[in-house]
């Protein structure tokens, strides 16, 4: 039997194992999306694609999926992948593969302390920037690392005790992207009060430090770091006045102070709010406004992309976003954002600073035709005006198909 038939052959016998089992902590699955993209490159009005390459392109994206949810005794393991591969119809030069790997644990004893620990990571395509780095016409890819644990103390009465850690790291495989390449590290301790089911108040206190190891490199090959500390003190709260309404938010005082780009230093508030709204059974609305500082827009997910690395100073955004069941096997969503990023220049020596703003528009819509089926088609149009040379007027639209099975 040759290794192809082989592989066949126990990929067949996992499925057959997996239709068996009525409630299997597993799944496998397999998905297809085509896209087009107007604006691959993100080029600015002005702009035209450089000799070789198109502005605006078809992807075709396959991926493969498999997952995990156990759990045992008073805990839970889930984890969760998918690899990718992206193939371009016009600027082949960019044909990459990529991933998405999801673990973590909940855990919890009989001594009212509880916790979990996470862990991702992924690899895409870089979004381009053609401000002030220029646009790079080769493959960059993006690896984006994090891990998080959190340990609660839960007493008898309403107060929890809360204690937090996490790592987060930034890499490129493209050497003019190194300079934003970046390691971050943040623990935190706080308090929670919780009155009543609908109410939960807390307080804690926040230190991240982060460093830039490739911020500047030197005639003779050397590199300089760049490093920044940040502390907040931050306030949280979640109120649920009734069945179909509630409010969550955060709001942090705090200061960021860098040591070499010392015109990205911060000190004043940040944070969110969030108000979910479900007037009927079939309709849900999801408002959401943030501030936060540039390395969290982004995994803070910023309204209008989540695709890379925010390198502003400050990026405040609102999103508003609808659900509508127009059936039990077919859904619709709306969104609208727009953001304001408060700009500073992270490479070489500059000190030179600057905004934009962005909205986005999104459409939506999905049909699960049985459990393991599941259909989609989305449309967004993204549109941001600005000042070179960090920023650049430009749109973009895009929209995509896909279709995913899955056995569990």
């Amino acid at each position: 039997m040759t290794r192809q038939r082989l592989l066949a052959a126990l990929i067949a016998a996992g499925l057959c194992s997996l239709t068996q089992a009525e409630t299997s902590p597993y799944y496998i699955g397999a998905s297809q999306t085509f896209s087009h993209d107007s604006n691959l490159l993100r080029l600015s009005d002005t702009q035209v694609a450089p000799d070789g390459f198109s502005k605006s392109d078809t992807i075709s994206t396959t991926s493969l999926l498999a997952g995990i949810d156990q759990p045992f005794g008073r805990q839970r393991a889930y984890g969760n992948i998918s690899l990718r591969a992206n193939r371009l119809s016009n600027n082949e030069t960019f044909n990459n593969e990529g991933y998405s790997l999801t673990g973590g644990l909940d855990w919890e004893t009989i001594e009212h302390i509880s916790g979990s620990i996470k862990a991702t990571a992924n690899r895409n395509l870089a979004r381009f920037n053609t401000e002030d780095i220029g646009l790079v016409t080769k493959k960059n890819l993006e690896t984006t690392q994090q891990i998080d644990a959190t340990v609660r103390v839960g007493v008898v009465t309403a107060f929890t005790v809360e204690a937090t850690a996490g790592h987060r790291s930034v890499d490129y495989t493209a050497a003019e992207y190194q300079g934003r390449e970046f390691r971050q590290d943040n623990i935190s301790l706080g308090l929670r009060y919780r009155p009543s089911s609908a109410t939960t108040l807390g307080v804690e206190v926040r230190d991240t430090k982060g460093k830039y190891p490739k911020f500047r490199q030197f005639t003779d090959g050397t590199f300089e770091a760049d490093r920044f500390e940040r502390r907040d003190l931050g306030f949280t709260a979640y109120v649920a006045p009734s069945d179909v309404s509630s409010f969550s938010g955060r709001v942090s005082f705090g200061k960021t102070d860098y040591e070499v780009a010392t015109e990205r230093s911060f000190s004043g508030a940040t944070g969110y709010v969030s108000w979910n709204w479900k007037p009927t059974g079939k309709l849900r609305f999801d408002t959401r406004l943030t501030r936060d500082p540039g390395q969290d827009s982004y995994f803070f997910d910023s309204a209008i992309s989540n695709a890379t690395i925010e390198y502003s100073r400050v990026t405040t955004a609102l999103r508003v976003r609808a659900d509508y069941e127009l059936s039990a096997k077919v859904g619709l969503n709306a969104s609208v954002g727009a953001s304001h990023r408060s700009l500073a220049s992270t490479l070489f020596n500059s000190t030179q600073t600057g905004s934009d703003r962005s909205t986005n528009l999104a459409l939506g819509a999905l049909w699960t035709p049985t459990r393991s089926l599941q259909f989609g088609c989305d449309l967004s149009h993204d549109r941001r005006r600005g000042e070179q040379p960090l920023s650049s007027n430009l749109s973009d639209t895009t929209y995509s198909c896909y279709g995913q099975a899955t056995l569990q």
